[in-house]
């Protein structure tokens, strides 16, 4: 009788941690005894218009909207609240919300909605956005909340950007026989923006780079021309007549103008200040660019 006993205590003590276990959430905590906490949310604005022409990266109060989660009892556990999008014409390109989390033992935490000037999308119109929690707050209940945003006057991409490359390498001998390797990214290449005129309005890319990127916007219509000046060729003394080939890149987020082209006029003999004619660019309507090699 005394063994039947001591099977039977000793069968229901390990049920018991059995139990006890499969409740713990590994926070130290029992989930038994974790009553979830009732979440509610503000915002520094509400039913708010953004002008996306007048968006300043470098000024949050133009295209930020703060929102803060309060609870009544701070929690012994961290509690989670991604932000999403609930409703409205906008898409994921044209706003980021983040996600607040309440640590443990704290009773409100924020972050905060931002508009975005979004070129990938071309041409959209106004635009809606509502934005509210995520369904899946695992150890917290929250309160119905929408921030609804408006984006007006669509903001429309008109910048285009290039790239000039012409970097390579050229391994010919010299004198007694031995082999001398020239890199051709030693030659100093800018690029210069002219009008009609043959007028230098400006340079595109001049950083003693190899290769240049940049690109410009904000000209009126016309025809202008892109120019490759030769700032500095070590390479002109030296009886070498090869191709330093120059690879032009250009695209312009948001639309369908893109392109590659070679323009093979730069040699290793070129003078240094030569000017080469890269390509000719029309703008039609303020954001519309027509690249035709030269």
């Amino acid at each position: 009788m005394k063994k039947i006993l001591k099977q039977i205590t000793l069968l229901s003590l390990t049920g018991f941690l059995f139990v006890g276990c499969s409740e713990d959430d590994y926070t130290g905590l029992s989930q038994i005894d974790y009553s979830k906490r009732t979440v509610t949310l503000t915002s520094s604005s509400n039913n708010v218009t953004f002008d996306e022409t007048l968006i300043d990266p470098d000024d949050a109060s133009t295209y930020s909207v703060t929102v803060t989660a309060n609870i009544s009892e701070a929690a012994p556990v961290n509690i989670v609240i991604p932000l999403v999008q609930t409703g409205g014409t906008g898409d994921s390109g044209d706003f980021s919300a983040g996600t607040i989390t309440i640590p443990a033992g704290f009773t409100s935490a924020s972050t905060t909605v931002e508009v975005l000037q979004d070129c990938e999308s071309g041409i959209e119109g106004d635009e809606t956005l509502e934005i509210g929690a995520a369904n899946n707050i695992a150890n917290a209940n929250v309160n119905p909340f929408t921030l609804n945003i408006t984006i007006e006057n669509d903001w429309v991409n008109d910048v285009i950007e290039f790239e000039f490359d012409w970097s390579g390498e050229l391994t010919y001998t010299s004198g007694v026989p031995a082999e001398v390797t020239i890199d051709f990214c030693d030659a100093d290449i800018d690029f210069a923006l002219a009008d009609a005129g043959g007028n230098i309005l400006g340079y595109i890319a001049a950083t003693a780079g190899c290769p240049e990127v940049g690109g410009f916007s904000g000209l009126p219509d016309g025809n202008y021309f892109i120019l490759a000046e030769v700032w500095d060729n070590p390479f002109e003394g030296e009886g070498l007549t090869e191709p330093m080939s120059i690879t032009t890149t250009y695209s312009q987020c948001g639309f369908d103008t893109a392109g590659s082209f070679v323009n093979s006029a730069l040699t290793t003999a070129t003078i240094s200040g030569d000017i080469i004619p890269i390509a000719t660019v029309q703008i039609s309507g303020g954001y519309n660019y027509t690249v035709t090699p030269w």
